[in-house]
């Protein structure tokens, strides 16, 4: 009975009592606050706070105090990726990218920066639908703004027909419409991506109804002063017939006539430029024969390739990165010529290679880097300064050849009081029995040539 008492006392008690492990991180935290407080122009105590309330998922607090020390020192390469990593966190996908665009230029780890390129790509397609979805919820205040002067936006074309395996035409026809208006300086053609993705918005804000205005709201909300809505119907087994006209954004007014042409599938090519040609005409836009002549440009002679590359153009609005890539490639050996297509291909994989570079992932690029090592050193609660020659060295070699023991002798740390760090043992002390590690080195080779 005794012996029930006093179990029932020690559960009582560790129930009542925090984790070690927590306790520690409080103190760690405190400790960093306190640098802060004494030292508040000092970068590496604003970096390892920051770090360290970011792995706590205060990521706003993080931010803020990343920001800071990115303004003291905007080269420091681990404030910018975790400043990303937070406003990434905070849905700030405009801040995110920015950051991240920073640690590219001063970041230390390679394989990090690798991660964070193909991030990038994926992250502007994210970046687009948050946009999206913020122009709907704010789409009341929106609509009563005039849209930029000069910008137009072609809304993807629809297709109505029997052979549906021609519906990705709509895809590919609108991407070289808006290639072939940009000609033009007097007009600011809005980015295919981003309409696209305020369309998708749309259309699901609307849960399936037929909105007979939607072109308007589209370009009241993508803040366009005209569009371009158009139509392909096919009209026979080889037989298309293609319309489009401009609406002024403002009065819901169409601008005009319709433009419309028919010809069999082969010429669709010869249909775009086609259309293309009368849509200035109906801006009111006279083309010089220089520009004129760029027009008449094909990027593609190939019916078969161009089909390819609008199937990877729905494939990569989908979100659908793989699938987009191969579609691109398929073009690109149909017709080897098919530069866009190429493009695409590259763009399309960076995507799907960014979709799997998650924040985890970031992290743990930085293990056995000296990056790194300032990263645990912050989880601790120590304010580390990489600092000299030694520092630069120590990094160096960590990115070639990365080594567990990467962080000895490579940091100056501080602490609130003045007090030396806690100490570590790594792997070989603990083994060994003994506290003089092998230490990591480098060689470093200098030629002087005589004058």
């Amino acid at each position: 009975m005794r012996h029930l008492r006093l179990l029932g006392l020690t559960l009582l008690l560790g129930a009542c009592m925090p984790p070690v492990a927590q306790q520690g991180g409080n103190d760690a935290l405190a400790r960093l606050e306190r640098a802060r407080t004494a030292s508040p122009g000092s970068v590496a105590a604003l970096r390892a706070l920051g770090i360290a309330y970011y792995k706590r998922q205060r990521f706003a607090d993080a931010r803020t105090v990343l920001d800071a020390a990115r303004r003291l020192d905007p080269k420091d390469g681990l404030s910018a990726l975790y400043a990303g990593l937070s406003a990434e966190a905070l849905e700030d996908y405009t801040s995110a990218k920015d950051a991240y665009n920073s640690y590219l230029l001063v970041g230390k780890t390679r394989g990090v920066r690798d991660d964070i390129r193909a991030r990038l790509v994926a992250l502007s397609r994210t970046e687009l639908h948050a946009a999206a979805k913020s122009a709907i919820a704010n789409e009341a205040r929106i609509a009563q703004q005039p849209g930029e002067a000069r910008a137009l936006a072609v809304l993807p074309m629809t297709f109505s027909g029997t052979d549906q395996s021609l519906a990705p035409l709509g895809r590919g026809l609108t991407d070289l419409l808006i290639s072939d208006l940009a000609r033009s300086p007097e007009v600011q053609l809005l980015e295919r991506d981003r309409v696209q993705a305020i369309v998708d918005e749309v259309a699901l804000a609307q849960a399936g109804r037929t909105d007979a205005a939607s072109s308007v709201r589209a370009g009241k909300l993508v803040r366009a002063s005209r569009v371009v809505q158009g139509a392909i119907t096919q009209t026979g087994a080889r037989n298309l017939t293609v319309n489009a006209a401009v609406v002024n954004v403002a009065t819901s007014q169409q601008q005009g006539r319709d433009v419309t042409t028919s010809d069999v599938l082969d010429q669709i090519f010869t249909i775009e430029k086609t259309i293309a040609l009368g849509l200035f005409d109906q801006l009111g836009i006279r083309l010089s024969a220089a520009d004129r002549a760029a027009i008449e440009q094909r990027p593609t002679r190939s019916l078969q390739a161009f089909l390819a590359y609008s199937n990877g153009l729905l494939a990569e609005d989908e979100g659908r990165y793989d699938d987009a890539a191969k579609f691109f490639d398929q073009a690109r050996s149909i017709d080897p010529g098919f530069s866009q297509a190429l493009q695409k291909a590259q763009t399309a994989r960076a995507a799907q290679q960014g979709s799997l570079v998650t924040a985890a992932k970031v992290e743990s690029g930085l293990r056995n880097s000296a990056e790194g090592a300032t990263v645990s050193n912050a989880e601790r609660g120590v304010a580390t300064s990489t600092t000299g020659i030694g520092a630069t060295l120590a990094s160096a070699v960590g990115d070639v050849n990365p080594s567990p023991a990467s962080s000895v002798n490579t940091t100056t740390t501080t602490t609130t009081q003045g007090q030396a760090p806690p100490t570590t043992r790594d792997p070989a002390s603990e083994k060994t029995g003994t506290d003089q590690p092998a230490q990591k080195t480098g060689q470093v080779t200098i030629i002087i040539r005589k004058p």
